[in-house]
């Protein structure tokens, strides 16, 4: 845990290591820190006035040597609200950016990017999630689905999804219509940001894709296990008039709320 904050202070691997020697040892010189770390005295150094200018270290003459030791703890909060202050002030500034960036990315060439693995798959979802407030629409093999992601990655997942308002307008195979009982996170009701529809009976697939922004990402079977996301305005239109065909000839269905409210319930305000 301490790690994981001392990286979001950004502090180098070493710093961390000065700074947690200084944490179990107590006050030291930098001698006594380099010989226990098994590291340069000069490093040693670097690292404690790096320490030093973030409030997370002091120093002290004793007996003409200097004492170094860990400053108060609870500056680290401090530090940690700055970092978030920074990151908001650099989020505001991107976002006044944003529009002129927008323009130049009509010009970017199309990209495709493969991926394989469990974890590979995973990672394209997740990619999904970096969106907010926009509606996206899928053909999705849902009993595949779970099959190579998972339930339980799917269900968080999902609570990322509803938490940043992406919804979703799907088709599912005629045969793979939702267990709602047993997995009361994929209802459709409208707040779960989900409308769905049964395709018709002929029409059967084991790979999905997901289309969203000018982005549309394919999960392919268990069987095979990989994937790809298509980053092209034009392929993303081809894929979406392909979907509303299919869309106007499908079945709609609907969840049973006593089945999927809980879900809601324990995601919270959305």
């Amino acid at each position: 845990m301490l790690d994981r904050i001392l990286n979001e202070l950004d502090l180098s691997m070493n710093a961390q290591r000065v700074f947690s020697d200084l944490l179990d040892k107590g006050p030291s010189t930098a001698r006594q820190i380099a010989e226990r770390l098994a590291m340069p005295r000069p490093s040693i150094y670097d690292n404690l006035r790096l320490l030093i200018d973030k409030g997370l270290v002091t120093e002290r003459d004793e007996e003409n040597k200097k004492i170094f030791s860990i400053d108060d703890i609870q500056n680290i909060p401090e530090l940690l609200q700055s970092r978030i202050d920074s990151l908001e002030n650099e989020k505001d500034a991107f976002k006044e950016l944003l529009p002129s960036l927008l323009k130049k990315v009509d010009f970017i060439e199309p990209k495709i990017k493969f991926y394989s693995g469990k974890e590979g798959l995973r990672q394209v979802m997740n990619h999904i999630m970096w969106h907010r407030d926009i509606t996206t629409t899928l053909m999705w093999p849902m009993q595949e689905i779970i099959r190579v992601l998972g339930a339980d990655y799917l269900e968080e997942l999902n609570r990322k999804r509803l938490k940043r308002h992406i919804a979703i307008r799907g088709i599912y195979p005629h045969s793979t219509k939702p267990d709602f009982k047993k997995y009361p996170f994929l209802g459709v009701s409208g707040g779960h940001l989900r409308e769905i529809r049964l395709a018709p009976k002929d029409m059967a697939w084991d790979m999905g894709y997901w289309m969203y922004a000018d982005k549309v990402a394919f999960i392919s079977s268990q069987k095979e296990s990989f994937g790809f996301v298509v980053h092209s305005r034009d392929f993303a239109n081809l894929m979406k008039t392909q979907f509303e065909a299919i869309w106007k000839i499908s079945k709609p269905i609907k969840s049973e709320p006593w089945n999927t409210d809980s879900f809601l319930e324990s995601v919270g305000e959305i």
